[in-house]
């Protein structure tokens, strides 16, 4: 029952705190590409934080089983939502150094190579914010897990599977639920037409890095 109150207390709670602050985060996100769009990120943000959350507890159980962690379910359930906490606290402290970047850096006006230049900055931008943020939380969890699993549990190899997990899953979330940052080229819209016709991985090493090495296209 201690195990359990541990892991699992306050869990509603956890989630409101997480859908809150990356809620803000969202909409800081997307604030320059238009007030409606930041509306709609504030919207989406969380649903991809809270859904991969929920998605990767699920195979966060499993590699916990065979990694002899001894977890119920409840408790993996709790221990990934607390990460997911310390994450949005994270991204909430950050929101307005990230608002700042972008109401001095990201220009409104200009030619096309310009905006399009500035997208690929600021992708690049949240992409490592939005990763150090989940990192963190991964490893301010270190603690808690030690002090609760037995020492015969293989903890450093679930770790990098967890972090493995919520890196590949969150990401083609986010993919899938695109406009998130907002392309000057595209109108705005909470959901594109094409939002499963590629992923997350194939537009990081083919469009988004070589067109920001080369100053080129984002289309």
């Amino acid at each position: 029952m201690k195990r359990e109150n541990t892991f699992g207390g306050g869990l509603l709670a956890q989630v409101a705190f997480v859908a809150l602050t990356t809620g803000v985060y969202g909409a800081v996100l997307a604030a320059w590409r238009s007030p409606r769009m930041a509306a709609y990120v504030a919207v989406k943000l969380p649903m991809v934080f809270v859904g991969t959350t929920f998605m990767v507890s699920v195979f966060c159980w499993m590699s916990s089983l065979a990694a002899g962690a001894e977890l119920r379910y409840r408790e993996v359930l709790g221990a990934v939502f607390s990460a997911m906490s310390v994450s949005g606290a994270i991204l909430l402290a950050l929101a307005p150094v990230v608002l700042f970047f972008i109401l001095s850096g990201a220009p409104d006006v200009g030619g096309r190579d310009a905006l399009r230049f500035a997208h690929a900055c600021l992708m690049l931008v949240h992409i490592a914010v939005l990763g150090g943020a989940g990192v963190a939380g991964n490893i301010a969890l270190v603690r808690s897990l030690r002090q609760r699993v037995p020492p015969r549990c293989r903890l450093s190899l679930m770790l990098v599977l967890w972090l493995l997990a919520f890196a590949l899953v969150g990401c083609q979330f986010g993919w899938m639920m695109r406009p998130i940052v907002g392309s000057p080229n595209i109108a705005v819209e909470f959901l594109r037409a094409d939002a499963l016709d590629s992923n997350f991985l194939e537009s990081l090493f083919g469009q988004i890095i070589p067109h920001f090495i080369n100053k080129g296209a984002i289309r």
